[in-house]
């Protein structure tokens, strides 16, 4: 029923070929590109891709303080905005189909001026960037994080109310399970208010380990997901107990088999889950 994929940018440091060659081992039917397009080789992806028999699902936006399409510096928006065409311009040369846009960064806990500022700046950056990709034939998809990481999109009827204001149709909402496991008191609930808008979906489980390993109703989601259409893939950003999630990326090679553990337990669970689905 549903196609599998899992986001580069979990498995760290680690040469690009190696993440292709695991997640064809455990049966993955794409990759979710790290958005770093200046550090990408275009040529080696395609190689990759035809050996492994993967596609190119998406690419996850990065989003750093320079990177920050809210912020009350013009500078740095223009930044932002060059930065999600980049990526966009990423995903039309490797067929990926969405890219993520996240719409304050990662560790940005407060507004710089106002919070009603830096919602009409994100607003604005969005639209240029979403009619941008539509002119190119992608999608944004609006990620919500949690009130520890963020604090402009924390829930999903947010991303709504953002979606809405942007009123691009290139632009769309991505569901993310561990945030949503801490944000949305019924997530499958939450899932159903945004289904005309959603486009992207990231799984893990509530201790954003693998899917399976911690209490995240998964069979509800899917089966909420089924009922409202949703066409995309799942995409794994399952990630090891550290405070840090980029701290993954120099993570000792002894300790790194947790990613093969990770990648096979996450697809494992949720293909068991259809199956039972399937079976009524």
């Amino acid at each position: 029923m549903f196609k599998y994929s899992a986001t580069q940018w979990i498995y760290g440091a680690e040469p690009l070929a190696a993440s292709f060659e695991r997640l064809h081992r455990f049966g993955y039917d794409g990759i979710e590109l790290a958005g770093e397009p200046e550090q990408l080789d275009r040529e080696e992806i395609k190689r990759l891709m035809e050996r492994y028999g993967l596609i190119c699902s998406s690419i996850c936006g990065i989003y750093k303080p320079e990177r920050d399409l809210s912020s009350s510096d013009r500078a740095v928006r223009a930044n932002a905005i060059a930065y999600v065409k980049s990526c966009v311009d990423l995903a039309v040369d490797t067929g990926a189909a969405v890219v993520i846009a996240v719409p304050s960064p990662v560790g940005k806990s407060a507004p710089g001026s106002s919070a009603h500022e830096e919602w009409n700046h994100a607003a604005a950056s969005l639209r240029e960037a979403g009619e941008y990709a539509a002119s190119r034939g992608i999608r944004l998809a609006i990620e919500a994080l949690n009130r520890f990481e963020t604090y402009l999109v924390n829930k999903l009827e947010v991303a709504k109310k953002l979606v809405e204001e942007v009123s691009v149709s290139s632009v769309g909402i991505m569901a993310d399970l561990f945030h949503m496991n801490i944000e949305e008191r019924n997530p499958c609930q939450a899932i159903r208010n945004i289904a005309d808008h959603l486009v992207h979906v990231h799984i893990a489980d509530n201790t954003r380990e693998a899917a399976g390993l911690g209490i995240t109703d998964f069979e509800s989601v899917l089966r909420t997901l089924l009922e409202v259409g949703y066409k995309g893939p799942l995409t794994m950003e399952f990630l090891p107990p550290v405070s840090n999630p980029y701290a993954a990326a120099s993570m000792k090679a002894e300790d790194r088999t947790i990613f093969d553990e990770f990648t096979r337990q996450s697809i494992d669970h949720m293909k068991a889950l259809e199956r039972k689905i399937a079976l009524g």
